[in-house]
Order: structure tokens, then sequence, then C-alpha cells
């Protein structure tokens, strides 16, 4: 029997089966054609130093990437959209362009980006999912190569306010054009998910879940909630096993606040010894005397 193939992806959390949008596509797509792939975490050096994530390995054949990995896919286990008529497949591929043209760059921005954002939780979390060293040069990669997005896509703005207005506006159009597209529908192409329902959530999963410090830009989708009701829906059907709790940051943040109450104790004793001395100081010197309390 031929051993599965592996796809290894970077780690979920906050109820996502990975925190890397092609991860996410690569697992949900699989699990839709319920393919012979057993996923492997990158959480260790040997992984992290053999594969970028997502990556399928198959005998002696490695495919990185989810466009290529589901040509890969097609070509051994057939369409996913067989079915689709040949004005829905154009449709298709034009609402996944949408996605990977406007979408993706709105993410970008806000994991790598945007330095709130970044700092407080993103280069956080993967610095504390990824081994060490592959934590720096993940983190440091990323972030460089999403400066360079950005810089490309608006080469004539250096104020990156100027920028998430214009990425904030993009997200609004995008969003809009999806859920004016979905309706009322469960899935893109009535009630089996496709190609295109895959791409769509590994975009707005994030969105809707991750708690991002700057969350402006995803408070969008408050106006279109057929999207997340899209999101949810697909949670409940193919990832009921995904856990919801926090793994990683949720123990650095109970450590936080117990060094707060470490601090503020401190503080109390600065507070205390110094009026202690300063008491002192004055009454050695008669400012005060203390027969005028007795």
């Amino acid at each position: 029997m031929d051993k599965p193939a592996s796809l290894y992806v970077i780690e979920g959390d906050y109820g996502l089966v990975s925190l890397d949008v092609g991860c996410i596509e690569s697992i949900f797509y699989a699990r839709l054609k319920k393919l012979p792939v057993e996923i492997k975490l990158q959480n260790g050096v040997k992984s992290c130093a053999l594969y970028s994530a997502p990556s399928l390995r198959c005998g002696n054949v490695t495919v990185t990437q989810f466009p290529k990995i589901h040509q890969h896919w097609k070509s051994l286990h057939g369409d996913l959209d067989h079915s689709l008529s040949a004005k829905d497949s154009s449709e298709t591929l034009a609402l996944i362009n949408l996605v990977t043209m406007k979408l993706n760059p709105v993410l970008e921005f806000l994991y790598w980006v945007d330095q709130r954002n970044n700092e407080e939780f993103i280069s956080r979390w993967f610095m504390s999912a990824l081994p060490f060293p592959f934590n720096y040069s993940y983190t440091k990669r990323k972030k460089s190569e999403a400066l360079q997005l950005i810089e490309t896509l608006y080469p004539l703005d250096s104020d990156m306010e100027v920028v998430k207005e214009f990425v904030t506006k993009t997200a609004t159009t995008c969003l809009s054009t999806l859920s004016t597209r979905l309706g009322k529908a469960k899935f893109f192409y009535g009630d089996c998910p496709m190609t295109v329902d895959v791409v769509v959530y590994a975009h707005l999963a994030p969105l809707v879940k991750l708690p991002f410090p700057t969350n402006d830009i995803p408070a969008l989708l408050s106006m279109w909630p057929n999207l997340t009701e899209f999101v949810k829906r697909i949670d409940a059907k193919y990832f009921p096993d995904v856990k919801r709790e926090v793994k990683y940051l949720q123990t650095e943040s109970n450590n936080r606040q117990s060094d707060d109450d470490v601090s503020y104790l401190s503080v109390f004793i600065l507070v205390v010894s110094a009026t202690s001395l300063v008491v002192g100081f004055a009454v050695k010197k008669g400012f005060i005397k203390l027969s005028n309390f007795f």
C-alpha cells in the first residue's frame, strides 16, 4: 500500500486550522476531496529546515503553495469543480482572482505591515509557535515580502496611514462583492463547497477569528453578516474538531498579568519607602515635630 502524502503546514490557533492562508486552503481542499493526506505541523527543526508551508510531499516530489498543490491534486484525483458549467467555471476563476489580488494584500497588511498588529500579536505568535531559529527567519522574511508587496501596490505612498486607507477601501469593495454574490446561499454554487469556497473561506476566517489589536479592517465584516455566517457554516461542517482555545499567547498574557501585579506591589513598596524617608528627614531636621501629633 502506498504511503499517504504529507502536507506540511503552519499550526492553527484561535479556532483556525492554521494561521497561514495557503495552509488553510490546502487543508480545507484535502478535507473536501477526502484525499489520503497526512497533516504534519511545522513545529520541529527538521520540518522547518526541509519544507516551507504549505508543502505537499508525495514520494520524491515536493509541491509548494496552494495553487500548485491544487493543480497537482486535480491531476491525480480529479477536479472538485467538475460539475460546474463553463460559465460558472469562468466566474469561479474571476472570484478567485478577486480574492487573491484584492483580499490577500489586505491580510498581508494586517499581519505584517500594521505595526501594532505585527509587534503585539502576529510576530509574537509565530515566535512562540515556530522553533528557534526558524521563528526569527520566518517572521523577518514574511514581513519583508509583505512590505515589498505593499510598496509595489502603492509605490507613491510612503505614509502607512494613507496606505491603510487604500487597503481599507480595497477590503470594503472586495467584501461587498463577495457578500452580494453569496447572497442567502449556503455556498457560492449551491449546497456543496467548491474551490472558490475554499479560497474565500481561507481569507475570511482570519478576519473573523483572530484578535488583531488594530481591528478596524476586520470589523468591516459586521456590515456583511452573511460572510461571517459562511465561515461559521464551514467550521461547523468541516472543522468541528478544531479547538477554540488559545494555545500560545494566553500563557504569556497570564504571565504579563502576574508581572503587572508584581509591578504594582513594587510601586506601592517604593512609595511607602520614599514617604518614610521624607518624613524621617523632616522630623530629623525639625520641620515636623512629633509632639504636635500627640
